[in-house]
Protein backbone atom coordinates (compact mmCIF):
# COMPACT_ATOMS: atom_id res chain seq x y z
CA UNK A 1 0.00 0.00 0.00
CA UNK A 2 1.33 3.58 -1.25
CA UNK A 3 1.29 6.24 1.81
CA UNK A 4 1.88 9.75 1.31
CA UNK A 5 3.60 12.09 3.88
CA UNK A 6 3.56 15.64 4.33
CA UNK A 7 4.90 18.47 7.13
CA UNK A 8 2.87 21.37 7.42
CA UNK A 9 2.89 24.28 10.16
CA UNK A 10 0.17 25.59 11.74
CA UNK A 11 -0.09 29.36 10.60
CA UNK A 12 -1.28 32.02 12.40
CA UNK A 13 -4.44 32.92 10.65
CA UNK A 14 -5.59 29.38 10.70
CA UNK A 15 -6.08 29.49 14.17
CA UNK A 16 -8.73 30.13 17.07
CA UNK A 17 -9.32 31.88 20.03
CA UNK A 18 -7.52 28.67 22.32
CA UNK A 19 -4.97 29.26 19.13
CA UNK A 20 -5.20 25.75 17.97
CA UNK A 21 -6.27 25.09 14.76
CA UNK A 22 -9.59 25.78 13.18
CA UNK A 23 -11.52 22.77 11.87
CA UNK A 24 -12.38 23.73 8.60
CA UNK A 25 -8.87 24.51 8.05
CA UNK A 26 -7.34 21.52 9.24
CA UNK A 27 -9.81 19.88 6.91
CA UNK A 28 -7.94 22.03 3.80
CA UNK A 29 -4.88 20.26 4.75
CA UNK A 30 -6.87 16.94 4.43
CA UNK A 31 -8.29 17.81 1.23
CA UNK A 32 -4.65 18.85 -0.11
CA UNK A 33 -3.04 15.90 0.74
CA UNK A 34 -5.65 13.95 -0.79
CA UNK A 35 -5.24 16.21 -4.18
CA UNK A 36 -1.41 15.56 -3.86
CA UNK A 37 -1.84 11.97 -3.37
CA UNK A 38 -4.08 11.63 -6.27
CA UNK A 39 -1.92 13.36 -8.76
CA UNK A 40 1.11 10.94 -7.49
CA UNK A 41 -1.62 8.02 -8.07
CA UNK A 42 -2.73 9.58 -12.04
CA UNK A 43 -5.66 10.03 -10.53
CA UNK A 44 -5.52 14.36 -9.84
CA UNK A 45 -8.25 16.55 -11.00
CA UNK A 46 -6.64 17.14 -14.75
CA UNK A 47 -6.78 13.25 -15.18
CA UNK A 48 -10.03 12.86 -13.38
CA UNK A 49 -11.71 15.70 -16.11
CA UNK A 50 -9.94 13.89 -19.25
CA UNK A 51 -12.46 11.48 -17.86
CA UNK A 52 -15.02 13.47 -17.72
CA UNK A 53 -15.30 13.39 -13.68
CA UNK A 54 -14.41 14.96 -10.43
CA UNK A 55 -14.10 13.48 -7.11
CA UNK A 56 -16.40 15.03 -4.61
CA UNK A 57 -15.91 14.01 -0.78
CA UNK A 58 -18.80 12.27 0.47
CA UNK A 59 -18.23 11.12 3.75
CA UNK A 60 -15.45 12.36 6.33
CA UNK A 61 -14.75 11.68 10.10
CA UNK A 62 -12.11 13.28 12.00
CA UNK A 63 -11.59 11.86 15.84
CA UNK A 64 -8.76 14.23 18.01
CA UNK A 65 -6.72 13.42 20.57
CA UNK A 66 -5.16 17.15 20.49
CA UNK A 67 -5.56 20.40 18.13
CA UNK A 68 -2.75 21.36 17.00
CA UNK A 69 -1.61 25.25 17.80
CA UNK A 70 0.08 28.27 16.42
CA UNK A 71 3.81 27.07 14.67
CA UNK A 72 3.23 23.47 15.49
CA UNK A 73 4.10 20.98 13.06
CA UNK A 74 2.34 18.44 11.98
CA UNK A 75 3.24 15.48 9.82
CA UNK A 76 0.11 14.07 8.23
CA UNK A 77 0.23 10.69 6.47
CA UNK A 78 -2.80 9.96 3.70
CA UNK A 79 -3.56 6.44 2.11
CA UNK A 80 -6.34 5.03 0.25
CA UNK A 81 -7.96 1.96 1.58
CA UNK A 82 -10.54 0.18 -0.66
CA UNK A 83 -13.28 0.88 -3.45
CA UNK A 84 -16.81 -0.26 -4.28
CA UNK A 85 -19.02 0.26 -7.31
CA UNK A 86 -19.35 3.87 -6.12
CA UNK A 87 -17.17 5.35 -2.67
CA UNK A 88 -13.51 4.95 -2.86
CA UNK A 89 -12.42 5.36 1.11
CA UNK A 90 -9.40 7.39 2.15
CA UNK A 91 -7.49 7.36 5.51
CA UNK A 92 -5.57 9.97 7.37
CA UNK A 93 -3.72 10.45 10.82
CA UNK A 94 -1.51 13.68 11.81
CA UNK A 95 1.31 13.62 14.46
CA UNK A 96 3.12 16.49 15.58
CA UNK A 97 7.10 16.37 15.84
CA UNK A 98 7.44 13.91 18.73
CA UNK A 99 5.53 11.51 16.98
CA UNK A 100 2.46 11.69 19.38
CA UNK A 101 -0.46 11.03 17.81
CA UNK A 102 -2.95 14.29 17.22
CA UNK A 103 -5.81 13.29 15.28
CA UNK A 104 -7.00 10.43 12.50
CA UNK A 105 -10.04 10.82 10.22
CA UNK A 106 -11.57 7.78 7.87
CA UNK A 107 -13.41 9.44 4.66
CA UNK A 108 -15.59 8.52 1.61
CA UNK A 109 -15.24 9.72 -2.39
CA UNK A 110 -16.86 9.60 -5.11
CA UNK A 111 -16.37 10.36 -8.66
CA UNK A 112 -19.16 12.63 -10.39
CA UNK A 113 -19.66 12.85 -14.14
CA UNK A 114 -19.03 16.61 -15.28
CA UNK A 115 -22.10 17.00 -17.32
CA UNK A 116 -24.79 14.88 -15.67
CA UNK A 117 -23.28 15.11 -12.34
CA UNK A 118 -24.43 11.73 -11.87
CA UNK A 119 -21.70 9.06 -10.07
CA UNK A 120 -19.45 6.82 -12.33
CA UNK A 121 -19.42 3.53 -11.83
CA UNK A 122 -14.98 2.76 -10.34
CA UNK A 123 -15.51 -0.31 -11.32
CA UNK A 124 -15.02 0.84 -14.78
CA UNK A 125 -12.56 3.14 -14.27
CA UNK A 126 -8.72 2.65 -14.19
CA UNK A 127 -8.15 3.05 -10.75
CA UNK A 128 -4.52 2.34 -9.39
CA UNK A 129 -6.07 1.96 -6.44
CA UNK A 130 -6.09 -1.12 -3.11
CA UNK A 131 -9.70 -3.16 -3.67
CA UNK A 132 -8.70 -2.92 0.38
CA UNK A 133 -6.77 -1.42 3.11
CA UNK A 134 -5.57 -0.66 6.70
CA UNK A 135 -8.65 1.90 7.74
CA UNK A 136 -7.52 4.62 10.48
CA UNK A 137 -10.51 4.54 12.63
CA UNK A 138 -11.54 1.96 14.92
CA UNK A 139 -15.01 1.46 13.98
CA UNK A 140 -16.65 1.19 10.33
CA UNK A 141 -17.58 5.05 9.00
CA UNK A 142 -21.41 4.85 8.61
CA UNK A 143 -23.27 7.81 6.67
CA UNK A 144 -24.84 10.19 8.89
CA UNK A 145 -28.58 10.21 8.68
CA UNK A 146 -31.17 13.32 10.18
CA UNK A 147 -33.71 12.81 12.80
CA UNK A 148 -36.74 15.03 13.52
CA UNK A 149 -35.63 17.48 16.14
CA UNK A 150 -34.09 19.94 14.20
CA UNK A 151 -34.29 23.72 14.41
CA UNK A 152 -33.19 26.77 12.16
CA UNK A 153 -30.72 28.63 13.38
CA UNK A 154 -29.22 30.46 10.63
CA UNK A 155 -29.61 30.92 6.58
CA UNK A 156 -26.32 31.31 4.41
CA UNK A 157 -26.56 33.35 1.41
CA UNK A 158 -23.75 31.38 -0.32
CA UNK A 159 -20.90 33.90 -1.41
CA UNK A 160 -18.37 33.38 -4.43
CA UNK A 161 -15.55 32.69 -2.16
CA UNK A 162 -17.10 29.91 -0.94
CA UNK A 163 -17.05 27.88 -4.49
CA UNK A 164 -13.82 25.65 -5.23
CA UNK A 165 -12.05 24.43 -8.78
CA UNK A 166 -15.37 22.23 -9.49
CA UNK A 167 -17.72 25.05 -9.48
CA UNK A 168 -19.60 24.35 -5.89
CA UNK A 169 -19.09 24.92 -2.50
CA UNK A 170 -15.88 23.71 -0.84
CA UNK A 171 -16.40 20.77 1.56
CA UNK A 172 -14.97 22.52 4.77
CA UNK A 173 -17.36 25.53 4.26
CA UNK A 174 -19.95 23.67 5.18
CA UNK A 175 -18.16 22.51 8.47
CA UNK A 176 -17.59 26.29 9.14
CA UNK A 177 -20.68 27.35 9.32
CA UNK A 178 -22.27 24.31 10.84
CA UNK A 179 -19.27 24.73 13.92
CA UNK A 180 -20.56 28.86 13.47
CA UNK A 181 -23.87 28.25 14.01
CA UNK A 182 -23.55 25.29 16.83
CA UNK A 183 -21.36 27.76 18.60
CA UNK A 184 -23.69 31.05 18.39
CA UNK A 185 -26.64 28.48 19.51
CA UNK A 186 -25.04 26.36 21.99
CA UNK A 187 -22.36 28.90 23.68
CA UNK A 188 -19.50 26.20 22.69
CA UNK A 189 -16.22 25.70 24.19
CA UNK A 190 -13.09 24.62 22.29
CA UNK A 191 -12.51 21.40 23.02
CA UNK A 192 -14.14 19.63 20.23
CA UNK A 193 -13.35 15.66 20.40
CA UNK A 194 -15.07 14.75 17.20
CA UNK A 195 -16.62 15.94 14.03
CA UNK A 196 -18.19 13.97 11.08
CA UNK A 197 -19.96 15.08 7.91
CA UNK A 198 -21.84 13.70 5.45
CA UNK A 199 -22.58 15.33 2.23
CA UNK A 200 -25.85 15.10 0.44
CA UNK A 201 -26.39 17.34 -2.11
CA UNK A 202 -24.33 20.67 -3.97
CA UNK A 203 -24.76 23.75 -3.42
CA UNK A 204 -23.82 26.80 -5.56
CA UNK A 205 -23.00 30.27 -5.46
CA UNK A 206 -25.97 32.67 -4.75
CA UNK A 207 -28.08 29.90 -3.09
CA UNK A 208 -29.68 30.04 -0.12
CA UNK A 209 -29.03 27.55 2.89
CA UNK A 210 -31.26 26.60 5.62
CA UNK A 211 -29.06 25.85 9.01
CA UNK A 212 -31.09 23.69 11.33
CA UNK A 213 -29.12 22.69 14.38
CA UNK A 214 -30.18 20.02 17.32
CA UNK A 215 -28.54 18.58 20.56
CA UNK A 216 -28.56 15.41 22.30
CA UNK A 217 -27.06 13.92 25.33
CA UNK A 218 -23.68 14.07 26.49
CA UNK A 219 -22.73 17.23 24.52
CA UNK A 220 -23.62 15.94 21.21
CA UNK A 221 -24.65 18.70 18.39
CA UNK A 222 -26.13 18.08 15.28
CA UNK A 223 -26.11 20.38 12.04
CA UNK A 224 -28.77 19.70 9.50
CA UNK A 225 -28.31 22.23 5.69
CA UNK A 226 -31.15 22.55 3.21
CA UNK A 227 -31.49 24.65 0.63
CA UNK A 228 -33.85 27.34 1.61
CA UNK A 229 -37.62 26.94 0.27
CA UNK A 230 -37.04 22.93 -0.72
CA UNK A 231 -36.78 19.90 0.81
CA UNK A 232 -33.41 19.18 -0.24
CA UNK A 233 -30.53 18.45 2.69
CA UNK A 234 -27.65 19.47 1.32
CA UNK A 235 -25.37 18.18 4.39
CA UNK A 236 -25.08 16.61 7.96
CA UNK A 237 -22.77 17.02 10.12
CA UNK A 238 -22.06 15.93 13.91
CA UNK A 239 -19.49 16.96 16.86
CA UNK A 240 -18.75 15.94 20.08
Amino acid sequence: MEFKEEKFKIRTYECGLDGRIKIFSLMQYLQEIAALHAEQLGLGFDKLSEMGGYWVLSNIRIEISRLPGREDEVMLRTWPSGYSRTIATREFVGKDQNGSELFRAGSEWMVLNKETNRLKNLFKLDLNLPKTGLKALPEELIRLEPNSDYREVDVVCVPRSAIDLNGHVNNTEYVRWGIDALSREFKLNENICDVQATYLSEVFEGDELGLLATSKTSGQYGILGKKSGTETNVFLMEIN
